[in-house]
């Protein structure tokens, strides 16, 4: 482990989405040293100074913000819960959660942080399709043309969230974690997340690779970053 204290600079920069690849370019040692280590999407850039003067060490910093800007959440160590919960408190946004393959993950990642209860209304746990029919007001066509795992699915999941007239935000999850695929031949990886607000959505699909839970994590990190976004831009209805 690095102890931090014994360089004159350091900074940590948070990243969704990037490989060891993607940053391969800027990982060096030296008397600037940069480093990249990543968990289920969640990445983290540590950059060390050790002796260099000034301009080297923010050359370094600026050169990696050029690059990965639209995957960066945060210049600090801290989760993307921590960064969602604060965001969302600053603009006084209130978010609502469907999940599906991601069973509450989200849920209980945005209540481990203090002051969540300023943020979240409620999450559903909408896990068949019976329940997305009866909770979310998912058409029953649409999931018998399209299956659970689908873009169309994840849209109208959102879609009912925000029925709620006293929230702003609302964010669902669907996917085929595994180890099998559903009745409808879904391929294990393969996502949906849906994030909305009354100015309207976008839908983000994921292929992924790797074991159920691996999946499960990963879908959850990325409902979080595409929402933590969604709350930065201000998409809340005046």
């Amino acid at each position: 482990m690095v102890e931090e204290e014994q360089f004159k600079n350091y900074c940590v920069i948070k990243t969704f989405g990037l490989k060891r690849a993607d940053v391969a370019p800027y990982l060096k040692t030296g008397s600037v040293s940069v480093d990249y280590s990543e968990d289920c999407l969640d990445g983290t850039i540590l950059v060390l100074n050790k002796d260099a003067d000034e301009v080297e060490f923010h050359n370094t910093l600026d050169a990696i913000t050029r690059a990965f800007g639209d995957k960066i959440y945060a210049d600090c160590d801290c989760s993307l819960a921590r960064r969602f919960v604060d965001v969302c408190r600053e603009k006084g946004i209130k978010a609502v959660v469907a999940e599906s393959l991601t069973g509450g993950m989200i849920c209980s990642s945005i209540v481990d942080i203090p002051g969540a209860s300023e943020v979240l209304s409620e999450g559903l746990i909408t896990y068949t399709n019976a329940a997305k029919v009866r909770r979310l007001h998912v058409k029953l066509s649409t999931l018998e043309t399209y299956g659970a795992v689908s873009k169309e699915t994840a849209g109208e999941m959102t879609h009912g969230l925000l029925a709620n007239r006293d929230v702003d935000l609302g964010i669902a999850t669907t996917g085929c974690a595994g180890p099998e695929s559903d009745e409808k031949g879904t391929p294990v990886g393969l996502a949906f997340v849906g994030v909305a607000t009354r100015k309207g959505g976008k839908i983000y699909r994921l292929n992924l690779a790797g074991e159920r839970n691996y999946i499960r994590r990963c879908v959850a990190n990325a409902a979080m970053f595409y929402a933590l976004k969604c709350a930065e831009n201000g998409d809340k209805e005046n």
